[in-house]
């Protein structure tokens, strides 16, 4: 069934729903409780949310209703959290690449305890501000955020940032939306570890709006080594099909099944989960 699933995912099948528009039929649902969640940020204006998975919940700041709206999407990402939760034990490591506001960070950050240690990577300035604030707010020791991205090559480039600082949609893929530009870092996750004489995580979770691929050939040593035994991984279908990429979902399945993740398998139509046995 996996091996299925896995071709309808990476197959011209879903390329062509998509072009047909079929496909947008099944975000409607999504948008209208998005609106929903505007009316409610203009009614009640929280100042911060509690976002809370299984036993474990973490303090998000709020200034507006984009962000009110990210901070709630814990809602909708709870089977990615609890997989994460379920894979890594106290006193492990865990890497956070496209962190954003750290929903994922602060609430992993509870999971593997004072012994543990996340790392998070978030290149947008005003996220990354915005981070470091959530993770004071929540009196996090077992964190350290960088100011600065993932890829294939240790190199400058440029960030397409969106207007909203939570969105979670700022890209190192230029597409035709229009954007600001930001000159970021950018380093291979193998060297960044030398740099900063950081462990190996054990769990990895990426999102980064279509440079998935990119941050994966950047880790080639992390990801062969037995001590990294789980990666989720979003894949950003859209994104990829606008730049003509639309090979790498298949080559992400390929080259993570080379690396010795026995088991890779989608959760939801966008998040890959690879594991090692």
């Amino acid at each position: 069934m996996s091996k299925f699933i896995n071709w309808i995912y990476t197959s011209p099948l879903r390329l062509w729903l998509r072009k047909s528009g079929f496909i947008n039929i099944f975000c409607l649902g999504g948008k209208i409780q998005t609106w929903l969640m505007y009316l409610e940020y203009n009614r009640k204006k929280p100042t911060s949310v509690i976002a809370k998975v299984g036993e474990f919940s973490s303090l998000l700041l709020i200034s507006n209703k984009s962000e009110y709206v990210r901070a709630l999407s814990v809602n909708n990402d709870k089977h990615l959290i609890n997989k994460i939760v379920d894979s890594i034990n106290p006193g492990e490591l865990f890497w956070d690449i496209g962190a954003n506001i750290g929903l994922y960070t602060t609430l992993v950050a509870k999971a593997v305890g004072k012994t543990g240690k996340v790392i998070a990577f978030e290149p947008e300035k005003r996220a990354y501000k915005r981070l470091l604030e959530n993770i004071a707010s929540n009196e996090l020791l077992n964190v350290s955020a960088y100011n600065t991205a993932l890829g294939s090559d240790n190199k400058k480039m440029k960030l397409h940032v969106s207007k909203e600082f939570s969105s979670g949609t700022h890209s190192l893929i230029e597409s035709s939306e229009s954007r600001d530009c930001d000159e970021v870092n950018v380093f291979k996750g193998d060297d960044f570890i030398v740099k900063e004489n950081l462990q190996v995580p054990t769990v990895i979770k990426i999102d980064v709006e279509g440079a998935e691929y990119d941050v994966l050939l950047g880790m080639n040593q992390i990801l062969a080594s037995r001590k990294c035994r789980v990666v989720i991984c979003e894949v950003h279908f859209s994104i990829l099909a606008s730049c003509n990429k639309n090979h790498v979902p298949s080559a992400i399945v390929n080259d993570l099944k080379s690396y010795g993740f026995t088991q890779v398998q989608w959760l939801d139509h966008s998040h890959l989960l690879a594991c090692r046995e």
